[in-house]
């Protein structure tokens, strides 16, 4: 069971989330470069890069408090996106894209949740919310890149994912492209494997408070 929320942050909504989107930034500079030591784009404190474009989507997961707990970001594929401008070499087929199909990315816990437990419940929590936005918004799959210590966690959730290719070495790790349907009983399934017993996607035009 959980008591925390994951607010949808859309093009529409966007200008009343300003601050947590901020905070999103730091903590993906704070993960990313300062402790995985990725060789990304990033400005002062904040990380971000040509992606972050008005067409993304973000999900922002807030604990009762209002502190932000993890995010993660979502991308039409009819646009460029990672998969197909930066990892297209890890599919062995050409890299899915569709109107229906979107790209997951960004999955950032809190650099301050350091414990791997808690790391996979919001995991579990945040693949719950990217399945409910998925099914909001008429998607059929989710493609991603999984490192090497995401990718069982991600196959073990509950939804029905498929890799693109075999491993390949990506700086000091190795990563999968995978793809997953959005469906109904996956998020059943995502529910039941994590404990999760209510909708956790929060979405309004207006601003709900965290």
């Amino acid at each position: 069971m959980t008591s925390a929320l994951t607010h949808l942050v859309t093009q529409e909504n966007r200008h009343t989330y300003q601050r947590e989107l901020r905070e999103m930034h730091v903590q993906r500079k704070r993960l990313f470069v300062d402790q995985l030591g990725w060789p990304i784009e990033h400005c002062g404190e904040l990380e971000a890069d040509a992606f972050d474009t008005d067409t993304a989507l973000y999900l922002l997961h807030f604990d009762v408090a209002g502190r932000l707990l993890a995010s993660a970001r979502l991308l039409r594929t009819d646009q460029p996106h990672l998969l197909d401008t930066v990892f297209s070499h890890l599919c062995l087929d050409p890299v899915p894209h569709g109107e229906h199909i979107w790209e997951a990315t960004r999955f950032c816990p809190s650099p301050e949740i350091q414990d791997s437990r808690s790391r996979r419940v919001l995991l579990g929590e945040i693949i719950a919310g990217i399945l409910e936005a998925g099914l909001l918004f008429g998607m059929t799959h989710v493609t991603f890149v999984a490192s090497g210590a995401l990718k069982p966690l991600a196959l073990a959730s509950g939804w029905t994912v498929t890799t693109l290719g075999p491993a390949q070495r990506y700086q000091r790790d190795r990563v999968t492209a995978c793809i997953a349907s959005i469906d109904a009983l996956g998020l059943r399934r995502v529910r039941e494997r994590h404990n999760l017993v209510a909708p956790l996607l929060r979405y309004s035009q207006a601003r709900v408070a965290a």
